[in-house]
């Protein structure tokens, strides 16, 4: 990935720390389709004055969740509103006064007018991934998931990724540091001792088959932790000291989206070369055919093309064909007109000169 495009998607992970962590989230909302295009909802904000029993654990519809985020894309989950990283965040007991004041204080009014617990604070049981394993039901103080993004560690690597360079990818964690890389990737295998020289900003880090992030120039790491932590960024990573990543991919510049033939190229040439004359037929489908016998109607292609090239357009009057059958390359550029008709300036192989007229 080249440095600029790295340094943007750093720039997007980072300004999405503090962020919440759901397992299936690909950075929506509760309620609201605004993550990442493979991925776009499936969270919801759990406001349920049916739910305000802290002493009920069971999953499903029935444990505590106030203004928490709740997803069953993977597995029944409840975000723990990063009550570990977010200063106030702590556990609970289902007899603590001030959690029984406050859900008797929510009793007979309706959610959209609930109140947050000191601005910032709802109470919910908790599940999916946190110290020690999945939550199971853990009831805890932590911040409030409205309109706050929700991910997992693979899915902030799909909405960061999309961020920045507006190319849609969903993977499996295994599928981003596999060989042959469907990214097209480098990946290093730090635990076989394969180092990059040296750390580019947007290069991501693999724990084997179970966690993902991305790390910048000084290595720090920017993840989708866990469900009691969220999106930080934490550490100081290291290729020759890895600890328990594995894995070092690091992305191409996505490719250039293609020039399409300009009208003015569509249609029949006829091009010299080394004084012998050939036809060349371009099409809509950055495509060329050539041929020495002259066209009977020029609103036709060749009925026997003898090679097929394909076109890259350099601007709006510059053109590159490969063909196909030969690998010769040729390099054409539009030439200004002196009688109306146009005509083109080219070199074959960078070499010999081209000229072609439309016919």
């Amino acid at each position: 990935m080249n440095p600029d495009l790295g340094k943007k998607v750093i720039e997007v992970a980072r300004g999405l720390i503090g962020s919440h962590y759901i397992n299936g989230g690909y950075g929506a909302t509760p309620d609201k389709s605004d993550g990442c295009p493979c991925r776009p909802g499936g969270i919801s904000l759990v406001a349920d004055p049916n739910r305000l029993d802290p002493t009920k654990v069971p999953t499903g519809n029935k444990n505590l969740a106030v203004f928490a985020a709740e997803m069953t894309i993977k597995k029944y989950c409840v975000c723990a509103g990063n009550y570990a990283s977010f200063a106030g965040g702590r556990e609970a007991s289902p007899n603590d006064m001030d959690l029984t004041a406050y859900l008797t204080s929510l009793r007979g009014k309706p959610p959209t007018s609930w109140p947050n617990y000191f601005n910032h604070f709802t109470p919910r049981r908790a599940f999916g991934p946190g110290p020690g394993g999945d939550l199971s039901g853990k009831l805890v103080w932590g911040q409030s998931c409205k309109d706050i993004r929700h991910f997992d560690c693979v899915g902030f690597i799909s909405y960061c990724y999309w961020k920045a360079t507006g190319k849609v990818v969903q993977l499996e964690i295994s599928q981003w540091r596999v060989v042959p890389n469907p990214m097209g990737a480098t990946v290093f295998d730090l635990r076989a001792g394969k180092r990059p020289a040296s750390l580019m900003d947007g290069d991501i880090v693999v724990q084997a088959d179970h966690h993902i992030g991305y790390v910048d120039t000084a290595g720090s790491v920017i993840e989708a932790q866990d469900t009691h932590l969220g999106v930080r960024a934490t550490g100081r990573f290291s290729p020759q000291t890895p600890g328990s990543w594995t894995h070092l991919v690091r992305l191409p510049s996505p490719a250039a989206p293609a020039i399409p033939v300009p009208p003015w190229l569509l249609g029949w040439w006829k091009v010299t070369w080394r004084r012998d004359v050939y036809y060349y037929y371009f099409d809509r489908n950055n495509k060329v055919k050539w041929t020495q016998t002259p066209p009977g109607n020029t609103s036709l292609p060749p009925m026997n093309a003898r090679d097929t090239g394909s076109i890259v357009m350099e601007g709006n009057a510059a053109l590159t064909i490969r063909w196909g059958a030969t690998g010769s390359v040729e390099k054409f550029g539009l030439l200004p007109s002196t009688f109306g008709n146009l005509q083109m300036g080219g070199t074959w192989n960078g070499t010999e000169r081209l000229d072609a007229e439309k016919l």
